[in-house]
């Protein structure tokens, strides 16, 4: 069972995520994907747009958390979580360092969160 990730205040459910490049398969192992119910939309490092070759295409309206609203390029891009394979998930980039993943990915998911043992289950329903 995947556990928390204890580096974070207080501590975080963080999956195993890949990201691909949905048409030349280009990807990256091993990014960590923070679970955020919090946030509309997908976030991923900029860094992997421009090492995975991942074209705009279009712009969204986004809100910060700081409650800034922002324009930003939208993504698409070929995503496995805990090893359950998403084709084609819409996404922005901003400069951190993991994914950030918001509802749209995880609402395709069964997630059961154990806060109490820092431990949580994802599945395919």
């Amino acid at each position: 069972m995947p556990a928390y990730d204890r580096a974070f205040n207080p501590p975080a459910p963080v999956a195993d995520v890949t990201v691909a490049n949905p048409v030349t398969r280009n990807k990256r192992s091993s990014v960590r994907g923070k679970m955020d119910t919090g946030a509309d939309i997908t976030v991923i490092p900029e860094r992997l747009v421009v090492s995975l070759g991942i074209s705009p295409k279009g712009r969204v309206w986004t809100r910060g958390y700081d409650g800034t609203y922002t324009q930003r390029p939208v993504y698409y891009a070929r995503f496995t979580v805990e090893g359950f394979v998403l084709a084609t998930v819409r996404c922005i980039a901003t400069n951190r360092a993991d994914v950030l993943l918001g509802r749209n990915v995880l609402n395709r998911f069964l997630i059961i969160l154990d806060g109490k043992n820092l431990t949580f289950e994802l599945t395919d329903p």
